[in-house]
């Protein structure tokens, strides 16, 4: 039972849950959908998820032994072996791209591209300002795969875009917050991200990353006083945290983002 446990720890499963009412809102975007549509994008957003997060532990994991945060990560204790690592990168990478190619042939044919951005992503992590935007966006566009997943075609729907670069910007803003606790360890491998170059001041940067995301979710709620009803909420979520940004922990900060995905897909619903 605690070897489960290390190997759902290990991939962040919580995370995983928390990211799929956006695959679900993609889909929903569309409006046509089956029992078999919603199992496949399940599959789908969980394999990558899982798939996505042990890429960036095997490739943190230089960083993430030396890091006195991180030295508790299972791939760092040995909880978790790197041959276990990869098995299970292989095993949610074919799971993930075999559940694209049963939702139609073009969500198949950019899967690869999706995985891609995972691989990409610790590598921006040594450019300024790049990283908060590249993780924001590689998560961001789970709402066009959902999308594509249902349809199998490019979306011609704006709000799709609109509510994929919301995402990018609230996780790149949240990424800001979460990356500030690592600060003084980040200086001395050369991570340059946003509370390195400005020496912890990040309630501005924040607060300009949540302006963007609020003017493309104003643009998605247009036309819609249902959608409004349900997002009003989420802005004031977003900026309700901008109060507690130095005084609270990360951990305390995400309870702000747990009813986000949720009042969204609901605005859909």
């Amino acid at each position: 039972m605690s070897r489960v446990k290390d190997f759902l720890k290990f991939v962040k499963i919580e995370h995983t849950v928390f990211d799929l009412p956006f695959a679900y809102a993609g889909m929903l975007l569309y409006g046509k959908f089956t029992i078999i549509t919603i199992i496949l994008i399940t599959i789908a957003g969980i394999s990558a998820r899982v798939a996505g997060m042990v890429i960036n532990r095997i490739e943190d994991y230089p960083i993430d032994k030396l890091n006195p945060r991180t030295r508790e990560r299972e791939l760092v204790t040995g909880k978790i072996r790197f041959r276990e690592a990869y098995a299970i990168l292989l095993i949610s990478s074919i799971l993930f791209e075999l559940s694209a190619i049963m939702l139609n042939f073009l969500s198949g044919l950019f899967a690869p591209l999706l995985l891609l951005l995972f691989y990409i992503y610790p590598k921006t992590k040594k450019i300024p300002i790049i990283s908060h935007i590249f993780l924001g966006f590689s998560i961001g566009v789970i709402v066009i795969a959902g999308y594509i997943g249902a349809s199998g075609i490019i979306p011609y729907d704006f709000d799709v875009y609109y509510l994929a670069i919301f995402l990018t910007f609230w996780i790149g803003g949240f990424d800001i917050v979460y990356q500030n606790q690592d600060r003084e360890f980040d200086k001395t491998v050369n991570i340059k991200s946003i509370p390195v170059i400005l020496n912890g001041k990040i309630l501005f940067p924040t607060f300009v990353f949540y302006l963007i995301a609020t003017f493309f979710l104003i643009l998605y709620s247009l036309g819609s006083l249902w959608r409004l009803f349900f997002l009003i909420p989420v802005i004031l979520l977003l900026y309700s945290r901008l109060f507690y940004i130095y005084s609270w922990s990360v951990d305390k900060l995400f309870y702000f983002d747990i009813p986000i995905p949720f009042l969204i897909l609901l605005s859909l619903i």
